[in-house]
C-alpha cells in the first residue's frame, strides 16, 4: 500500500504544480499577438491613439469612408493585430458604408504594455466606445465581436445603447470553454471569464450571431446555447465553415450590409 500512497502524493504534487502553471501562464495561452515596429504603415485608414490606464493608449486604425452613415468598432480575435486584422474587416463589412474603428488591445500591434485582468480589458474598450461617442451619434455605432473581442463587445454593449450587436464564432463564457476542456481545473483559478451569457441579457439592441458548424476552436453550440437564452437573437449557421473562415463567409457581409442599408 506504500506505493500506492506514494502514487497519490505524487500525482497530487503534479495536479498542484499544473493548476499553479496554468493560472500564472493563462496569458500566454490565451492571446497570441503579434507587435508591429513603431514605423510600420498601414495601407489603408489613419492611426489614433487613445489612452487608457497606466500611461498606456490604445493604437487604433480608422478607416473612414465618404458620406458615411456611422461607425463599427471591430474588437477583433485573439491572434495578431490590425494588421492582420484589417483583410478581416474590409471583408465582412465592405459597402456597408460605414467607417471602421479597430483597436489593438495591449501588446498588440503598436499598442504598448500587456493584459494582465478581465477587468482591464473591458476597461480599455470604455473607453474607445466612449471615444467614438464624441465623434458619432450613438444611434449610428455598431459593434462587431469576433472570437474573443465577443467578450468584450457584449459587455459594452450590455452599458450602453449602440444600433446593433454583431458577434462572430463567440463562446457562451470562458468558464463554458475551461469546463469543456479542462473540467478539473478548479473555476477559480480562471482569470478571465469573459461572460457571454451573462452580458447578453442586458443587451438591448438587436442581435445577429453567426457561426460556423465545423469550428474547431469554439463550438457552434455555444452560440447555440446563447440563443436559448434569448430566443429573439438571430443566429446564422454557417454550414461547415471553420473558426478562422467565419468572418470571410460571404454571408456574414450581405447580412450585415443589408441590416446596416
Amino acid at each position: 500500500m506504500i506505493w500506492l500512497k506514494r502514487f497519490g502524493i505524487a500525482f497530487l504534487v503534479i495536479y498542484i504544480l499544473i493548476c499553479i502553471g496554468l493560472y500564472f501562464y493563462q496569458e500566454r495561452l490565451m492571446f497570441l499577438p503579434y507587435k508591429l515596429s513603431d514605423d510600420h504603415v498601414f495601407r489603408i485608414g489613419q492611426e489614433i491613439d487613445i489612452p487608457v490606464s497606466d500611461g498606456i493608449s490604445l493604437n487604433c486604425l480608422w478607416v473612414k469612408k465618404t458620406n458615411s452613415k456611422g461607425v463599427i468598432l471591430y474588437l477583433h480575435g485573439n491572434r495578431g493585430s490590425n494588421r492582420r486584422c484589417i483583410g478581416q474587416a474590409r471583408s465582412a463589412f465592405e459597402n456597408t458604408n460605414y467607417d471602421i474603428f479597430m483597436p489593438d488591445y495591449r501588446g498588440y500591434g503598436k499598442t504598448e504594455g500587456k493584459i494582465y485582468s478581465e477587468q482591464q480589458m473591458h476597461d480599455d474598450i470604455d473607453q474607445v466606445y466612449s471615444f467614438l461617442k464624441m465623434n458619432y451619434k450613438e444611434e449610428n455605432i455598431v459593434v462587431v465581436g469576433y472570437s474573443m473581442g465577443s467578450g468584450m463587445a457584449t459587455k459594452v454593449v450590455a452599458k450602453n445603447n449602440p444600433k446593433q450587436l454583431f458577434l462572430l464564432a463567440p463562446y457562451y463564457s470562458l468558464v463554458d470553454m475551461k469546463n469543456r476542456y479542462a473540467p478539473f481545473i478548479p473555476n477559480f483559478l480562471l482569470k478571465y471569464h469573459l461572460r457571454n451569457d451573462k452580458n447578453l441579457m442586458q443587451v438591448k439592441c438587436p442581435i445577429t450571431i453567426f457561426h460556423g458548424t465545423a469550428d474547431e476552436v469554439l463550438p457552434y453550440d455555444s452560440s447555440v446555447k446563447l440563443k436559448e437564452l434569448r430566443p429573439e437573437i438571430e443566429l446564422f449557421t454557417l454550414e461547415g465553415t471553420h473558426h478562422r473562415r467565419t468572418i470571410f463567409h460571404p454571408l456574414v457581409n450581405s447580412t450585415i450590409k443589408s441590416k446596416l442599408h
